[in-house]
């Protein structure tokens, strides 16, 4: 038989319509009641609009802290877990941040703040909306007993590369990524292909090209992302004019990340 308790156990995090869907309540008014009552008792805590929190038993509502990957993952209906968050879910982030990223197709989605953490919400790359390849490379696993969706490893790797705005900047990537020693390299090529954008092919080029003997790859293992790199010279960074052409890549690149000069002196 359902109960508020059966739901609340299942769902840590929940959306509105999806306690209305287990309640089978048309109502919004008597939903809206009901949720109140419990944030009221101390039950749940409200994180923004139709989102809302279960306060386990044990906890109160001022001293609990909400998982902020299980926030992410319900966010929006179809949020994905992305960026330098997927980093750091998949154990590669190079540093603690206070932040949270998720893709969404959701235009209304804006940033929000709970419990000292930001969530963004970043729109799906609009190559993948045109094909319905929204979901490709995406891993579901399990946290504090709910599902959550993540982009995988092969993926996030691609999408931080792509939008390095959203995942901490060149050398947060970079050095998260550092620690990686196996890529499903077949997954990573067909995703590149659906983003279908010729620098973020060769970003990641020279990123797996420079790493080639940690992830044991070959030279033939990446030309097809040297098919896909500009026809003519690029920058790298489309803000910083200066740097040294990689021919392999077409790529002017800029000096600090060919000699790594972020990196500690021995």
């Amino acid at each position: 038989m359902y109960t508020n308790s059966w739901f609340f156990a299942r769902h840590p995090v929940f959306r509105v319509e999806e306690f209305a869907a287990a309640r089978k309540e048309t109502k919004r008014v008597s939903q809206h009641s009901l949720l109140s009552h419990h944030i009221a008792m101390g039950r749940l805590l409200h994180v923004r609009r139709g989102l809302y929190a279960v306060v386990p038993e044990g906890f109160t509502a001022d001293s609990y802290i909400v998982d902020p990957y299980l926030i992410a993952a319900k966010a929006t209906d179809d949020a994905i877990i992305a960026y330098r968050s997927a980093l750091a879910l998949h154990g590669y982030g190079y540093s603690v941040h206070n932040s949270m990223t998720y893709l969404t197709t959701k235009r209304e989605s804006t940033k929000f703040d709970f419990q000292g953490t930001e969530y963004i919400g970043a729109t799906q790359p609009k190559a993948l909306m045109k094909q319905g390849k929204e979901s490709s490379s995406v891993d579901l696993i399990d946290r504090a007993g709910m599902e959550i969706r993540v982009t995988s490893l092969e993926r996030t790797l691609v999408d931080c590369f792509d939008r390095l705005d959203l995942a901490g900047g060149i050398e947060e990537v970079w050095r998260s990524l550092e620690s990686v020693t196996y890529l499903k390299l077949k997954s990573l090529l067909e995703y590149v292909s659906f983003l279908d954008n010729a620098v973020t092919s060769a970003k990641v080029g020279l990123f797996l090209d420079m790493s080639k003997e940690r992830l044991h790859l070959s030279e033939q293992d990446i030309n097809s992302l040297r098919d896909r790199r500009p026809k003519t010279p690029t920058y790298m960074f489309r803000s910083e004019r200066s740097g040294k052409l990689v021919n392999d890549w077409n790529l002017i690149v800029p000096v600090n990340i060919l000699e790594r000069t972020w990196e500690e002196p021995f």
